[in-house]
């Protein structure tokens, strides 16, 4: 198992990187074309969540974990207090969500917005 981590400031511009990094530790499990782009959404979603569209003050720490057959994603925003993340994801996101990911989780816990993502390799 190895761990990848990164932080980036909470803007919806820098999700790019973090879609470029889900895509190259995808590839390196050999998960198929498909499989990488849906890993590509499901994180995407989740994060753009967290920044918003307008981005935040703070940060957005992004931790993967590679297994031999999967990939799980934790993001942690660390923003000002008293900032209002939505949590509540629309119907349309839990639907790409459960087309995209094995596991899709919104939350926050003791005021600290966090996601989780898992993207099994079908074998």
């Amino acid at each position: 198992m190895d761990k990848v981590s990164i932080s980036i400031p909470a803007s919806p511009q820098y999700l790019q990187v973090v879609r470029l990094i889900a895509t190259g530790l995808a590839s390196r499990l050999t998960f198929t074309i498909d499989e990488i782009e849906d890993l590509k959404i499901g994180v995407d979603e989740l994060a753009a969540y967290l920044t918003g569209t307008q981005g935040r003050e703070g940060t957005l720490d992004i931790e993967f974990v590679i297994e031999s057959d999967r990939i799980k994603i934790r993001g942690v925003g660390n923003f000002a207090p008293g900032d209002k993340i939505r949590t509540d994801l629309t119907e349309f996101s839990r639907q790409i969500l459960k087309t995209v990911a094995d596991e899709a989780v919104l939350e926050v816990s003791n005021g600290v917005p966090s996601f989780f993502l898992t993207k099994n390799k079908q074998s």
